[in-house]
Order: C-alpha cells, then structure tokens, then sequence
C-alpha cells in the first residue's frame, strides 16, 4: 500500500473538500457534501479497507486543519469511520468446499448501515440526557433556531404544529438520508471501480437483499413501543424505528422489482414506480409491508416461478 499512498491521501483530501463545502454557506454545498462519502468509499473498494481508512485519516486531519476539531469530529464520525466499518465488511468473503466464494451479503451491510446510526443516536440520548434537558428538547430548541431563521429571511411565519411534528422525527429522517446516500455513494464507488476493473469484490443487486424476520420483529416492537414509553424515552424509539425501517423499505422495493419484473415491465414501469413513491410518501409504509412480509410469504420466490399460460 506504500506506493498506493499519494493517490490514497488524494482521495481523503478529495473527501475532505467535499465535506467542507457545507461550510461555504452556499446552498449547494450542502447536496456536494453528501458525495463525501464518494472518494473514499473508491479507494476502499478498490484498495481495502486499509486504503479507506488512512485516506479517511487524511481527510480528518485536513477538516481540523481548516475549521477545527468539531468539523474533523463530525466528519469521522458521519464519512471516515463508517465508510471504512462498511468497505471491510463488503470485501469480507468465504471459500466453501465446492469452491466458490461467497461475498458478506448487501442484506447485512445495510443493516450495518442502519446499526451505525441506531449507535449514534443511543450514543446522543445518552449524552443529552447526562448534560441537558433531554434529546428531545435540544433537537426542539434546534428546529425552533432554524425556523426562527427562516422566518427573519422569508418574513413568513410557519405552523407551529408542523415545527412540533418535524422535530418529533428529525433525527429519524436526518439518518434516512444519511443512509440512502451512504448506500447511493457505495453502489457508485462500485460501479467506478469495476468500470476501471480496480473492484475487488462482484456488484451486487437488490435481489440478494436478505433481511431476516428478527430484523422486522424489532421493527415492530419498536414501533409499538414507542407509543407507550414516556418523554426521551419514547422519542428515542419512535426515531430508532424509522431507521430500523430503511433495510426493511429496501427488501420490499426488491419484492416490486421481482413483481415487475414477472409481468414483463419496460423500463417505465420502474421509474413510474419510483415517482409515485416519492411523490406519495405513504407509499413508503406499503414498500416497508412488503419487507416484512418477504422472510415469511417468500414473495420474491412466488413471483419468479414460471407461470402457466
């Protein structure tokens, strides 16, 4: 890895400019921000895990450099650490005794990416629940300041139901759009790197998504819990159902595409799919049905089967 080290640091440095672009103040930056995953998900995929965590050394050391230790701090812990976590766990692999290898499933690396920010956002409970009034509270206080902000920028008051009901799930769509866009710069990253023949590890695909019923039995204590346990408590669990959710969302989006695929869709029925689920988010909670469903119904084994004509 020695002479690989220059275009290691590159990519850290890469990741690193792209991360500081949210302290330009331009609005942009903040969409560039989340391609910072991007570098150092390629040197990873492409080098090992090793290549990703010194290029993410590098990226941490240059962020302290320029703003300080809180922008070095956020950026381990949302780009550096997890992206080097994931890369060692997508390249892990076993050679069973018929020969072949066999690659840690896309199943189990999304739900690390789920448990990743289950651990930040116990780890941040408990922190505000020792130094302040509760996490709750402080990410209350927080949309209150932004929206206290906006209102003195647009002169236009918002609905103080909405600001109550946005704080609510705040950290729970804050993780789902961390998650989708580690997952996004991932499949990237892949994609990049077997283009240059540099993968080091086959693609994978949302068929060999696999998420087991365990996973969606938590999912749904967690959801009926969350309507019982009091205060920081029952915040905490409602949000740690929602990113329990995302694996689940993506398993079903997999049972679609089987269901899409067995009638024989164009391409436009794909994307007319995805358009009605960004545009009615409600849908979302059918799709997450969906995975539930797969470990038990076997949906995607149902649909693939040849039908009779």
């Amino acid at each position: 890895m020695t002479r690989q080290l220059p275009i290691i640091i590159a990519f850290g440095l890469a990741s690193a400019v792209l991360y500081a672009s949210a302290l330009s103040g331009i609005a942009a930056g903040l969409l560039i921000t989340y391609l910072a995953q991007l570098p150092l998900f390629i040197a990873g995929l492409s080098m090992g895990a090793p290549a990703a965590a010194v290029a993410g050394g590098a990226g941490f050391a240059a962020l302290v450099v320029i703003g300080g230790t809180m922008p070095g701090l956020l950026f381990a812990l949302s780009t550096a650490v997890p992206v080097t976590i994931l890369t060692g766990l997508a390249l892990r692999k076993r050679t069973w005794t018929d020969g072949k290898d066999y690659w840690y499933p896309a199943g189990n690396l999304l739900r690390g990416t789920s448990l990743w920010c289950v651990l930040l956002l116990v780890a941040a409970t408990a922190g505000f629940a020792l130094t302040g009034d509760g996490i709750s509270a402080a990410v209350a206080a927080f949309v209150d300041h932004i929206n206290r902000m906006i209102q003195q920028a647009t002169g236009q008051a918002s609905v103080s139901t909405v600001i109550d009901q946005l704080a609510y799930v705040l950290p729970g769509i804050t993780a789902w759009s961390w998650m989708l866009m580690a997952t996004v710069n991932g499949l990237l990253a892949q994609a990049i790197v077997k283009r240059a023949g540099r993968n080091l590890r086959p693609s994978m695909s949302l068929a060999e998504i696999d998420i087991p019923l365990s996973w969606a039995s938590f999912f749904g204590v967690a959801v009926a819990v969350s309507y019982v346990l009091p205060g920081d408590l029952g915040f905490m669990t409602a949000n740690l159902a929602m990113i329990l959710a995302y694996p689940l969302l993506l398993q079903g989006v997999s049972v679609v595409h089987a269901a899409l695929a067995g009638f024989g869709a164009w391409t436009a029925g794909y994307i007319a799919f995805y358009v009605m689920l960004i545009l009615f988010g409600w849908l979302a909670l059918a799709v997450v049905a969906l995975g539930m469903a797969e470990p038990v119904f076997k949906l995607r084994e149902r649909l693939a089967r040849p039908r009779n004509t």
